[in-house]
């Protein structure tokens, strides 16, 4: 009798099956890599003006921004400038972050577009500022050495993780430990701007310490460095909210707006030029030479680098994690999904690459992503732009970079991170949503601020990740089902396993939080995009309409998902339309902040898949974690309440079973159930 070893069997069908797949995986593997060659081929002519007139509005806005966040970090400030032409020419060949259509523009009443931008940032030369000071002369390293060593190490963390597709790993830091780091961060950056701007100097290091003195040397304030400094924060300040006012209704205001860091700056430029020029001392202190010109490629100090790769691990949670942050916002703003683990990739080889030009740690940039999106861009070829007038800066612009007053780069910081520190009411937030995540952003933001910014983030990641054990421990004794993500199960009727066929359901036995939330949403919108067609549009249908969004990463990830399921052309041709998507959470006991803000993401990327009349229907699911819904913002009504309510714009109806939610308001009404257009379970899943 021949003895069959279920585990051998089945381990022979994967070999077998992974040696047929694999030549395909891997070339799509390294076609992601590299998404310029799919989208370039198909680049539209007329785009190259908008990506033209982006590109050299965010290389304007980035060449004072570099010069200041160079600042921060304690280094030449050419070293801020030598890091950001590179990763803006890498985005054009790596980058996934993508630009709205027209066509999606009018759809969602939106004429903004978006695609992300890479460079120096304020937190990413705080946490290199607090390196470079922690190693202090040790082997008489320069400044510029350490940065270039850390800017390395970030590289090698991020292509590590994008490489293996490892980026779900970053879910680890929640949303409001991200907030509660980033506010205190911001807040620490501008402490130890306000000397410069009183012309103060020896302040000491540490919050408490930097309070005492500033207060404790006002008397030593240099009048003319103070009025250089604060009329700098007032004109920035000015223009902002002269262009939040009238910005949409005048173009002239528009551009005075988001360029006032590069107006700012030359005004002050202008007048300390006239002011010192002739003069041997200059009246207040100046930014002083800049070399022009780019160094040739150096490799960085190997030994160097082993001593700050395990110090540069915050820089690089920081820059992956506000790099991603930034991409997915715009994301859920345009209604487009990036992929994050190749943004991984693109981040790992622009921090490598700018460590051999001499160049300090990136990441992404809020303020120039969203002079991006304003500015009309269309695709990452407005990075070549970008690039070139950095280069041009470099080249031709630093002798006039000298005269630079310290304090105008110190108003030009303050104003650009003040922006960045979360509203009171985010937390007040956190706090009516989740006491867990208030506690996590309280302690992120207190330890940065007192303590270390590497000692904040690693805490309160600590304690989101000791709290989530815990409490998967006492789920597990009340008899939780294991995790279930995104699998269809039978409603049964006459023996008969129904769903119809514009209907999609998931079910969910598990908490939905910051460490399984971004798979619980791919779960939901994974199973509508495999078994059902979308509303008609640019996403759904690519065409040669010129335009269409230049990226069609989500329509092959649809494909991709298809012929997974073993689907012929012919039934992809002939799937349902999906109207009603029912949510299971009847398993669900608890829900974090971040939980609930991948929900809400699920629900527009889903309504731009389907079209706004997609009806989202929940079961089951728990009083308490209701009561966080709405308090977050959702609206809700339970089936049987008043039925004109159902209609209001973003509600989600509630149930007490599943069939109820699937035979609601007669559309599959239990006397039709199975035979107005509906496919058994064991049908759909063949």
């Amino acid at each position: 009798m021949k003895f069959e070893d279920n585990n051998v069997e089945r381990a022979k069908r994967a070999i077998r099956h992974g040696a047929r797949d694999f030549p395909a995986a891997v070339g799509r593997y390294f076609l992601q890599k590299i998404p310029v060659v799919q989208w370039l081929p198909k680049y539209s002519p007329r785009w190259i003006i908008n990506d033209g007139i982006a590109g050299l509005t965010v290389g304007v806005i980035l060449v004072p921004q570099a010069l200041a966040y160079a600042k921060i970090a304690g280094i030449p400030l050419q070293d801020g400038l030598l890091a950001s032409w590179l990763p803006s020419v890498l985005y054009f060949i790596m980058g996934t972050s993508k630009g709205e259509d027209e066509e999606s523009s009018r759809k969602s009443n939106a004429d903004n577009h978006a695609d992300a931008n890479t460079g120096p940032t304020s937190i990413i030369g705080l946490l290199t500022a607090n390196i470079i000071k922690d190693l202090g002369t040790e082997g008489g390293y320069s400044s510029t050495a350490i940065a270039v060593a850390i800017s390395f190490s970030v590289g090698v963390y991020c292509l590590i993780l994008g490489m293996l597709k490892l980026g779900f790993l970053l879910e680890l830091v929640s949303h409001p430990v991200l907030t509660g780091f980033i506010s205190a961060a911001a807040i620490t950056i501008i402490l130890g701007q306000v000397p410069a701007i009183f012309g103060e100097k020896n302040i000491g290091s540490g919050v408490a310490n930097q309070l005492h003195d500033i207060f404790a040397k006002l008397p030593t304030t240099k009048p003319i460095t103070f009025a250089v400094g604060m009329s700098g924060i007032v004109m920035l300040v000015l223009m902002q909210i002269i262009g939040q006012r009238w910005g949409k209704k005048s173009k002239a205001v528009w551009i005075l707006s988001i360029g006032r860091n590069a107006i700012t700056i030359l005004l002050f430029t202008v007048i300390s030029y006239v002011l010192n020029k002739d003069i041997e001392t200059p009246i207040f202190d100046l930014t002083g030479k800049i070399p022009a010109g780019l160094l040739p490629p150096k490799a960085p100090d190997m030994a160097l680098i082993g001593k700050v790769f395990q110090p540069s691990l915050a820089v690089f949670l920081a820059a992956a994690l506000e790099h991603i942050a930034i991409a997915k916002s715009f994301g859920r703003r345009n209604n487009y999904t990036i992929d994050q683990s190749q943004e991984l990739t693109f981040l790992g080889a622009a921090n490598m690459l700018n460590s051999f030009m001499g160049g300090m740690a990136v990441g992404g940039a809020a303020s120039r992503t969203a002079v991006n999106s304003e500015s009309g861009v269309k695709s990452p070829l407005y990075g070549l732009f970008t690039a070139g007038t950095v280069i041009t800066s470099i080249y031709a612009l630093t002798g006039a970079l000298f005269w630079i007053p310290k304090a105008t780069l110190s108003a030009v910081i303050i104003v650009a991170v003040y922006q960045i520190i979360a509203h009171p009411s985010v937390f007040f937030g956190y706090w009516k949503v989740s006491v867990v995540d208030f506690m996590a952003s309280m302690i992120a933001f207190w330890v940065t601020l007192f303590v270390s910014a590497e000692m904040g983030i690693e805490l309160a990641t600590a304690f989101m990740v000791l709290t989530t054990i815990l409490q998967t421990l006492f789920l597990k004794g009340k008899g939780v089902p294991k995790d279930d993500f995104g699998r269809y199960y039978p409603v049964t009727r006459d023996g008969v396993d129904y769903i119809p066929a514009d209907t999609t359901l998931v079910k969910f036995n598990h908490p939905i939080i910051f460490l399984n939330a971004s798979r619980a949403k791919s779960s939901i919108l994974d199973a509508v995009q495999t078994y059902h067609s979308g509303a008609p549009s640019e996403f759904t249908s690519p065409s040669k309409n010129p335009d269409r969004m230049w990226s069609e990463l989500g329509a092959r990830h649809i494909a991709l998902l298809r012929r997974k399921a073993n689907m012929s052309y012919l039934e992809q041709q002939h799937l349902p339309q999906v109207r009603v998507v029912v949510l299971d959470l009847s398993g669900v006991i608890y829900v974090d902040d971040t939980g609930i803000m991948a929900m809400k993401d699920m629900k527009t990327e889903l309504k731009a898949y389907a079209g706004e009349g997609v009806e989202i229907r929940i079961v089951g699911l728990k009083q308490h974690l209701t009561g966080k819904f709405e308090r977050a913002g959702w609206k809700m009504v339970r089936s049987g309440e008043e039925r004109q309510q159902d209609k209001k714009q973003g509600t989600v109806i509630l149930y007490h079973d599943v069939r109820e939610a699937i035979a609601d308001q007669g559309v599959f009404g239990l006397e039709e159930f199975g035979g107005k257009e509906a496919v058994t379970y064991t049908e759909r899943r063949a």
